[in-house]
């Protein structure tokens, strides 16, 4: 068993990298061996629901988002990208619900308080709306930064841009007081 969880977490992550790419044929191969593999991988479902909703399959997408909710009612995301099918087709109250429930899974989370702040302006309630896209971009900035310090590799990628930053002031400033 364990080895089909490493087998398919790693073609779950590749998936990944593909569909960051908008490779989605290939995320979307990919993510069927994934569930070929653990038909209860509900990130997996719920990324090939993010693919139907790329290719603006609403009904495929809600189908997979709320199959990943059926395993793992406790996704997050999976809520939240429900929201955005519900928001799509203007059913305002069926997003909110889905968005407000993605933040009770997880308190802050950027996407979910984006999006919510969203629907909330396009209802007519800027204040609110503004406040929480606030909110959403503070949530985002201290979630990088807790990645940065948290992760080594994301931390020496930050530590060579500052260098290269440095470097190319230090170079304009040469060429400046020339």
């Amino acid at each position: 068993m364990v080895d089909v969880t490493a087998r398919a977490e790693e073609l779950y992550n590749e998936a990944l990298f593909h569909l960051e790419k908008w490779e989605l044929d290939q995320a979307e191969e990919l993510l069927r061996q994934v569930l070929d593999e653990d038909p209860q991988h509900a990130r997996a479902m719920n990324k090939l629901g993010v693919i139907f909703a790329r290719r603006n399959d609403l009904r495929q997408a809600e189908l997979c988002f709320n199959e990943a909710i059926a395993l793992d009612p406790h996704l997050a995301s999976a809520h939240s990208n429900l929201g955005n099918i519900y928001a799509e087709r203007g059913w305002r109250d069926r997003a909110q619900a889905a968005y407000e429930q993605a933040l009770l899974l997880d308190p802050g989370n950027p996407t979910a308080t984006h999006n919510l702040g969203v629907l909330y302006r396009k209802s007519g309630d800027i204040a609110k709306g503004v406040s929480l896209l606030k909110e959403a971009n503070r949530a985002q900035r201290r979630r990088l930064r807790s990645e940065v310090q948290s992760n080594p590799r994301t931390r020496r990628t930050v530590r060579i841009g500052w260098i290269v930053i440095a470097i190319i002031a230090l170079v304009l400033l040469y060429f400046v007081n020339r």
